[in-house]
C-alpha cells in the first residue's frame, strides 16, 4: 500500500500524462501538485514509484510516465471518481425520444459517449430480441423433431434433427422440460460451455434416447446467441498521438473490419464494468490501448466499450458510461 504522498505523487504523474501525452519531470510535479517538499524528495518518491513497476521512463528524458501497473493502480486503489457538469450531461443526452427501435436507441447512446470521450465506441446486443429465450418441441414428421428457441417478443429459432428410435408424447414433453429447465431464463450471454455440459448430462440422465439431439441443441444455442455489432466514432482514434503514424492508422482502421474479435473481447468481460489496460487489452493492446466495457443490465443485454490509448481518462470515461447505460436501461425497460 502506497502513503500518501506516493499516491499524491503518482495521481498526478497521471493526470498530467492523460491531459498532455508526455513524460512528466519532478520539477513540473512541484509547479503542480503543491507537494511542499523539495525537489529532491520529489525525484526519491519517482525513483520508489519506479521501482515498484508503477512508473517507467519511456527513454532517456528525466520524466516518467505511469506503466500498466500504475494505470491499474490507479484505476482500482486511488480516489478518481469523477463528477459531471453541466456541459458534459449536455453531451450525454442520448435522443431517445426520437428512437423507434431498440436498435436506433443503442445507436444513439453510443454516438453519444464517441462524442463524449472522443474515442471509438463498440456497442453489441442480441440479434434476437433480449436475449431470453424459452424452448418448444414437436414432431415435424415421423422421425423428425423440430427444436424451437422463441423469444419474449415471439422471435424464433429452429433447427431440425431426424431421430432413429421411435420416440412417444412423453419423450417430447421430457425434452421440452429439460431444455427450459437448463437454458430458460438466462440471457444468452450468460449461456456457456457449463451450462451446454448440463444439458447433456440431463439428457443422458432423464431422456437417454435422444441424446442424438444434443449436437443439433448446440447449434441452435449457438444461433440466439449471435450479437450484432455497431461502431461510433471510427475516427476518432485517428486524431491521438498514438496513431499519428501512418502504419499505426492503417493496423487501426484494418482491425474495425475484425467484428468477430471485437465481440469475442467485449463479451468476455465479467460484472457491469471491465477495465482492460495496454497487454490486458486483447484489441489492439500491444499499440497502447485500453478499452473500458459496461454493461447495460436491461431487460435487454447490452454491452459498450471504449476503446482508447491507455492514458484516457478513465474516471470521466466510467462516469460518462454509467450515466449513459443508466439512461438506456430505463429507456428499455420502460418500453419493451
Amino acid at each position: 500500500m502506497l502513503d500518501d504522498r506516493k499516491q499524491k505523487i503518482l495521481r498526478s504523474v497521471i493526470s498530467t500524462y492523460i491531459a498532455t501525452g508526455e513524460p512528466v519531470g519532478s520539477k513540473a510535479l512541484l509547479d503542480m501538485a503543491e507537494l511542499h517538499v523539495s525537489s529532491a524528495t520529489v525525484r526519491s518518491e519517482m525513483l520508489e514509484l519506479e521501482r515498484l513497476g508503477l512508473l517507467c521512463k519511456p527513454h532517456t528524458s528525466a520524466g516518467r510516465i505511469p506503466s500498466e501497473e500504475g494505470l491499474r493502480y490507479y484505476v482500482q486503489a486511488l480516489d478518481n471518481t469523477y463528477q459531471l457538469d453541466e456541459r458534459d450531461l449536455r453531451i450525454l443526452v442520448p435522443a431517445f425520444g426520437s428512437c423507434v427501435s431498440l436498435i436506433e436507441m443503442i445507436k444513439s447512446a453510443s454516438h453519444c459517449l464517441a462524442d463524449f470521450t472522443g474515442y471509438t465506441v463498440f456497442s453489441a446486443a442480441p440479434t434476437h430480441s433480449d436475449g431470453h429465450f424459452t424452448f418448444e418441441v414437436m414432431r415435424a414428421g415421423k422421425n423428425t423433431l423440430a427444436i424451437m428457441a422463441v423469444s419474449s417478443t415471439g422471435t424464433v429459432k429452429s433447427v431440425f434433427t431426424r431421430i432413429e428410435t421411435e420416440i412417444s408424447a412423453e419423450d417430447i414433453e421430457r425434452l421440452t422440460k429439460i431444455l427450459n429447465g437448463v437454458f430458460s431464463g438466462f440471457p444468452v450471454n450468460e449461456i456457456g460451455s457449463i451450462r451446454v455440459m448440463l444439458f447433456k448430462s440431463e439428457l443422458e440422465k432423464g431422456c437417454p434416447k435422444l441424446t442424438c439431439v444434443i449436437a443439433p441443441v448446440v447449434n441452435l444455442v449457438n444461433k440466439v446467441k449471435s450479437y450484432e455489432l455497431f461502431i461510433s466514432g471510427g475516427s476518432n482514434l485517428l486524431s491521438c498521438p498514438e496513431f499519428s503514424n501512418i502504419n499505426a492508422a492503417r493496423q487501426y482502421m484494418d482491425f474495425l473490419n475484425e467484428h468477430d474479435v471485437i465481440l469475442e473481447e467485449l463479451l468476455s468481460g465479467n460484472g457491469d464494468l471491465s477495465v482492460k489496460i495496454g497487454h490486458e487489452n486483447k484489441l489492439l493492446g500491444e499499440m497502447n490501448t485500453s478499452i473500458v466495457s459496461v454493461n447495460c443490465n436491461a431487460k435487454i443485454p447490452i454491452v459498450f466499450g471504449i476503446l482508447g490509448p491507455s492514458r484516457m481518462d478513465y474516471s470521466k470515461i466510467i462516469a460518462g458510461c454509467k450515466h449513459v447505460v443508466l439512461q438506456l436501461k430505463e429507456q428499455i425497460d420502460g418500453e419493451f
